[in-house]
């Protein structure tokens, strides 16, 4: 709430609207000065006046903790979404405030909400203009209906054509808009680190980086890692190992999605099994490959390439052998702590306890502190399967074949398609054996490939993109799927058509929004690319619809109405002259209609589940640029304002500037005399004084001072959790008896 409140507040035009208070004769318009919703208890106007004295006294330096309260507890009372002091979205309370504002100071209703649509053989449409107010489901608060202040200069159109590929017939839409919601530029690629577990003695383990799409099955991960591995992807088996051991395995009709940067995946090769009639291998197996190190034992059945394998095949007479995947670990349970290397051995699923556990052994031999197995007939740990309930996920030394447990059954069972069958165990060690037998040995130690290091450069350098970029995207044609196929009222059937998006109309204030909130299968991810937006001159031109230099862009604003307030007297115009006619054209007249300066930014700081608000404002006093975060206001340089922060732009067009401010001059230095500065105006020049008056009398040049003056309203040094943001500023910390002037948000 803050940080929206800031960047309204040092919005030019709606600043004055609202300083002079030109809005209280927007309110005379309407029925009997007063008008009550739908609710009957709440007067319609209330939103606007807090808002108001909220902006007056920020400028004029008699801010007061008591107006945030007051004007947190107004709007409170008119959306239960924002009530108390859970986190919000800023874009949602900036539409929802404009939108209550034009409901405020609306006029009477002209006509019907509607949407205009029109078709024709021209691919560059009708050069009609079509009517404002239409409802758009991706645009929910439009201000339909009344013309009103905010719909005057927040306000534009956007044109949606959809084409027919076959008859080329154009079909057009016009819906009003607030906010352009832009993409960002993604990759299409993201890095994974997979350490691959060979089969082999030469080569063990071996951690290498893939750059996997960004949607897809993990089915491509295991061809992908099997190509690195130069090995079959038959044998890949790909599993996610946690520091208290195994976790769970991917099989390829999960989605990719599903598999985090962060988590740590580990590739094992499976060996091949024996069959009577000699080496027998998976199908599609690596003939190279040479066999297994680790594989003795009897000549039995191979097991299927993939799939689930039911415990009847497995436990059919010519079957033998079983593949295990072994995690050990010091401890039990959730305070386990996993060290050594894990491994893949080839089991006789007869095998006895004392049989298996001498396995075990024999594949850690090379870690004992001795080097020599060790031979005892006693239990030295415990073995855990993964996946089963706590209760019964033991193998107990006390079976004659502990293979054959149901837990092992049902990890079988669960195998999906994609590499061989397997079963995940954990061996825990109790830590006083661990550390006679291994010592203080932690994990092992993995080689790094040469594309780790390439996938490191390639992917973790942020990824950056230009504003223009993102326009591109937004106004890109795309066909249309086919299950969004279109009847085409020319064809008479069903089209897969083109749709593009334009700008038809362009507003005054232009707010931008970057989506840096996106969805991919289950997972919400926050962007952190760098988008590089103009300070000044942004072009606005390559993205509107091209029609001819007598079409406006944006409809002619009326003559400003004189406010019951205005100190100048009855008749006489607040405005100054320079103000009330057009600008003598200059050089730049003929695109000034498409040139927008930047004059603040609302930027998030965080992640999807929690985050903070800061501002970015431009003061129209003095053309600096200056930070606005909670009670905290510092000047900050020009250069630092593009941050990978950034989340909702406000740019302002150059031409309906006002001469007074210092945003009209693209160095920063004011074009007219600081005395016409709106704040000169203000009924009653107030017992403090404002920020013009201060800085016309304390520096006579354009430009003020980078430093901020010194708030005279707060004396003392609050705790830190009760300190309010003021635009009065001062760079000092503002006490604040009361609730502060912000909602710290985050998701969407």
């Amino acid at each position: 709430m803050n940080a929206v409140v800031q960047c309204l507040s040092n919005t030019d035009l709606l600043a004055e609207y609202l300083g002079l208070g030109q809005y209280k004769s927007d309110f005379n318009q309407r029925a009997n000065g007063i008008v009550k919703n739908e609710d009957a208890q709440h007067v319609r106007g209330e939103v606007t006046e807090q808002l108001a004295a909220l902006v007056r006294a920020l400028w004029t330096l008699e801010y007061t903790p008591q107006l945030s309260v007051e004007f947190k507890n107004t709007v409170s009372k008119y959306s239960s979404q924002f009530r108390g002091n859970s986190q919000q979205d800023a874009l949602e309370f900036l539409l929802w405030l404009l939108d209550r504002l034009h409901e405020d100071v609306g006029s009477s209703p002209t006509g019907n909400s509607r949407k205009t649509k029109a078709s024709g053989t021209d691919p560059a449409g009708p050069e009609e203009t079509p009517v404002l107010g239409s409802l758009n489901p991706l645009q929910p608060r439009v201000l339909a209906g009344c013309h009103s202040f905010i719909k005057e200069h927040f306000q534009a159109q956007y044109k949606s054509s959809l084409t027919c590929p076959h008859c080329l017939k154009q079909s057009n839409t016009f819906d009003p808009f607030l906010c352009i919601s832009l993409p960002i530029p993604l990759r299409q690629t993201r890095p994974l680190f997979v350490t691959l577990v060979f089969s082999t003695k030469a080569q063990r383990y071996l951690r290498v980086g893939l750059a996997v799409p960004l949607l897809g099955s993990v089915a491509c991960l295991r061809r992908m890692v099997a190509d690195e591995g130069k090995i079959s992807p038959e044998q890949v088996i790909l599993t996610e190992i946690y520091p208290t051991g195994f976790q769970r395995s991917f099989y390829d009709e999960d989605d990719l999605t599903s598999v985090a940067e962060s988590d740590v995946i580990y590739a094992f090769q499976a060996p091949p099994l024996y069959g009577r009639g000699g080496p027998t291998r998976f199908s599609g197996f690596h003939h190279s490959l040479p066999s297994s190190p680790y594989s003795s034992g009897t000549e039995g059945q191979r097991l299927p390439p993939s799939g689930a394998v039911s415990s009847e095949f497995l436990n059919g007479s010519g079957i033998a052998k079983i593949l295990l995947l072994v995690c050990n670990v010091a401890g039990a349970g959730q305070q386990a702590v996993r060290f050594g290397p894990p491994f893949l051995m080839r089991e006789d699923r007869n095998a006895s306890w004392d049989q298996l556990q001498q396995g075990v052994l024999a594949k850690l031999s090379y870690l004992m502190i001795n080097g020599v197995p060790v031979q005892s007939t006693g239990v030295l740990f415990k073995i855990r399967v993964v996946g089963g309930s706590a209760s019964c996920s033991y193998l107990s030394p006390q079976d004659g074949c502990p293979l054959y447990h149901s837990a092992v059954d049902r990890a079988l069972k669960f195998c999906g398609p994609g590499g061989p069958p397997h079963v995940k165990l954990i061996v825990e060690w109790d830590p006083k054996i661990k550390e006679r037998v291994f010592g203080s040995i932690q994990e092992e130690v993995v080689q790094d490939a040469e594309s780790v290091r390439s996938q490191h450069q390639q992917h973790l350098q942020q990824h950056s993109c230009t504003l223009d970029e993102c326009f591109q995207l937004y106004t890109k044609e795309e066909q249309l799927a086919p299950d969004d196929a279109w009847m085409c009222p020319h064809c008479q059937q069903l089209q897969q058509g083109r749709v593009k998006m334009s700008l038809w109309t362009l507003p005054d204030i232009l707010i931008l929004h970057l989506k840096r909130f996106r969805q991919a299968g289950e997972r919400r991810h926050k962007l952190t690319t760098l988008v590089r937006f103009p300070l000044t001159g942004l072009d606005m031109a390559p993205h509107a619809v091209k029609r001819g230099q007598s079409a406006p862009t944006s409809a002619p604003a009326p003559a400003p109405a004189v406010s019951s307030a205005c100190p100048l007297g009855p008749g006489t115009s607040p405005w100054p002259p320079a103000w009330t006619k057009p600008r003598p054209p200059g050089p730049a007249a003929p695109s000034s209609d498409f040139l927008y300066d930047l004059y603040a930014v609302c930027n998030h700081h965080g992640g999807m589940h929690g985050g903070h608000y800061t501002a970015y404002c431009r003061n129209s006093v003095d053309g600096q640029w200056y930070c606005y975060d909670d009670s905290s206001v510092e000047p900050v340089p020009e250069g630092e304002v593009c941050t990978r922060g950034a989340y909702i732009l406000f740019y302002q067009k150059r031409i309906s500037i006002p001469p007074w401010s210092a945003s009209s001059s693209v160095r920063g230095s004011t074009s007219s005399s600081m005395s016409d500065h709106w704040l000169i105006r203000l009924t009653g020049e107030s017992k403090r004084g404002s920020l013009a008056s201060r800085a016309s009398s304390a520096c006579p040049a354009p430009a003020l001072p980078v430093t901020a003056p010194e708030s005279p309203v707060f004396r003392q040094d609050p705790p830190e959790a009760e300190r309010v943001s003021s635009s009065n500023l001062s760079s000092t910390s503002p006490s604040s008896p009361v609730m502060p002037l912000k909602l710290k948000c985050s998701t969407v």
